[in-house]
């Protein structure tokens, strides 16, 4: 049975590794081959669904939803850089304050936040978007193994582990995750502007587009000018003018409330601009509207038939005296679908944008998410009640709406979670995790640091060619049983483990930050593995050194 479970986790794995087969499908797989076969009680193979670290990133996934939705990130990313002038200065700046909000709330929506500021600053002061993308990814990626919140693989790491009787606090694995963490930034800062070259010059984007945006009270643009928010001239749009009263102002002139902003944009430009905090708009959504044939009047006009309120149309003339011609795309909002679906004027639509961030609820967003983490540190009660119980508060103080927390769940890493907690009871209940345990102890000769080199580079490559939570269901139960059998602390070791599983920088499919700032960079995987394998390597080194120390 032994060498049945050994070649179905083998077979799980290189079927995850390869990339045809989605990780989901892979691990659901093996999970109801093994429940027929009876390689592993089916109680334990489903226990991912009920598993306490799988809880805990399904309430740190709405968190993090409800702090993205006030335009917090957004809003002190444009300070750090509203001076900056170089790629390192735009590194140094970004690196500590990302690295400790990466810490608390889970990197994915930071790093989505991150894209367009990056590319904001090619645009704008030319320095390039590669030289700042996959250094500040990595960076997010090392300080999140630094608390258990801070990465979804600790919190599989935690719930596997209080199983086997091992107690995982907030900062357990920061005695090694945050010096290995501090060694990688500094690695990047040294090495990311000197070894990813600007790409090819970006032609201007034509501004063909007219977008009307009113400053409702209470926006945090009152009484500054455009150029102090960073709103004044981008690649995508640049402010006309600022109308008051009926008059039209210098684009230099302090904002008040019921001004409207008019400015010359690209289409993107547009959702770019509705994504914005600055202007205090409702939180609705932006859709794409197509003018119905037999509509005779203006663009402006389209919002009397029904509860919208027109944002921008094809035009370089004012909205209120564009004619609306049939199938002309507009840029409306609405409450909900309903209203366009009830107006006459409107023929087809579709959504355009997200909902507006609502910096109103900043305090108390962020007031949530440092209860959740006092909560965690103090260990007031178990992580999984204290995350849950956040991400209740984020509907319930109406940060979120039941709906919008429904929609932040990834519900796509919350199953390879559950199904990486089946795979690693697979390893347990068929003895694999007590041989391979064995096997590192043989390769290890006795020898405390041949063990740690040993689990460290193991752990760091099968991160690389799987995913960080079929390397945590693996050798979690391993690094368990080398600790009992060496007589070593079982929480360092997994601080170990977990560690090395954030040095996923060899392989863009790897981790979903490195996917997701592939493209917007302009890498590929001969860049990955150029600008990686210098971290991967002061990484695995560090880690050995700072865990022989902590483990002798």
């Amino acid at each position: 049975m032994m060498i049945f479970a050994a070649v179905l986790v083998i077979a799980t794995l290189v079927a995850m590794a390869s990339g045809r087969v989605p990780p989901v499908l892979a691990l659901g797989c093996a999970i109801a081959i093994a429940a027929l076969t009876g390689v592993a009680p089916v109680d334990e193979l489903f226990s991912g669904l009920s598993n306490g670290g799988v809880i805990t990133v399904a309430g740190m996934l709405v968190i993090a939803q409800g702090v993205i939705f006030t335009g917090v990130v957004s809003r002190i990313t444009w300070r750090l850089l509203s001076s900056v002038t170089t790629a390192q200065q735009a590194l140094r700046r970004l690196i500590a304050p990302v690295g400790v909000l990466s810490a608390t709330i889970n990197t994915t929506p930071i790093v989505a936040m991150l894209i367009p500021a990056s590319q904001e600053l090619q645009q704008t002061r030319g320095i390039p978007t590669r030289q700042v993308l996959l250094p500040i990814a990595h960076a997010t990626t090392l300080a999140g193994s630094v608390t258990l919140i801070g990465t979804s693989s600790n919190l599989l790491i935690a719930g596997i582990a209080s199983s086997a009787g091992v107690g995982i606090g907030l900062f357990s694995f920061a005695p090694i995750a945050l010096p290995v963490c501090l060694i990688g930034w500094l690695v990047l800062l040294v090495t990311a502007p000197r070894m990813f070259k600007a790409g090819a010059d970006i032609e201007p984007a034509t501004k063909r587009w007219r977008a009307e945006i009113r400053v409702e009270p209470g926006a945090n643009a009152i009484g500054r000018d455009a150029a102090t928010l960073g709103i004044e001239s981008t690649q995508e749009y640049e402010l006309v003018t600022v109308r008051r009263h009926g008059e039209n102002m210098s684009p230099a002139t302090p904002i008040e409330a019921g001004d409207t902003m008019v400015f010359a944009t690209t289409k993107d430009g547009v959702t770019a601009l509705w994504g914005s905090p600055r202007f205090g708009l409702s939180a609705n959504r932006l859709y794409a509207a197509s003018v119905s044939n037999g509509y005779h009047g203006t663009v402006r006009e389209l919002a009397a038939d029904g509860d919208l309120t027109v944002i921008a149309a094809r035009t370089d003339r004012p909205l209120r005296d564009t004619p609306a011609r049939a199938g002309q795309t507009c840029y409306v909002t609405a409450e909900n679908p309903g209203a366009l679906a009830d107006n006459p004027s409107v023929s087809l639509w579709q959504n355009a944008a997200g909902k507006v961030p609502q910096p109103a609820k900043t305090r108390m967003a962020l007031l949530i998410l440092l209860a959740v983490v006092v909560a965690a540190g103090f260990g007031l009660a178990p992580v999984e009640v204290v995350a849950f119980s956040g991400a209740l508060l984020m509907v319930v103080a109406q940060v979120l709406t039941p709906r919008q927390a429904v929609r932040a769940l990834d519900w796509n890493v919350l199953f390879i979670l559950a199904g990486s907690v089946g795979l690693g009871a697979i390893v347990v209940s068929s003895g694999l995790a007590g041989k391979i345990a064995e096997a590192v102890s043989y390769l290890g000769g006795g020898s405390l640091p041949l063990v740690i080199i040993v689990i460290a580079v193991f752990t760091a490559i099968l991160t690389n060619i799987t995913t960080n939570a079929a390397a945590a269901s693996i050798l979690t139960p391993v690094a368990i049983a080398i600790a009992a059998e060496l007589s070593l602390s079982p929480v360092m070791l997994l601080a170990l483990v977990a560690t090395c599983i954030s040095f996923t920088f060899l392989n863009p499919f790897s981790h979903q930050s490195n996917l997701m700032v592939l493209g917007p960079g302009g890498y590929s995987n001969k860049s990955f593995v150029r600008f990686g394998v210098p971290l991967f390597l002061v990484s695995v080194v560090s880690v050995c050194v700072i865990a022989y120390l902590l483990l002798r």
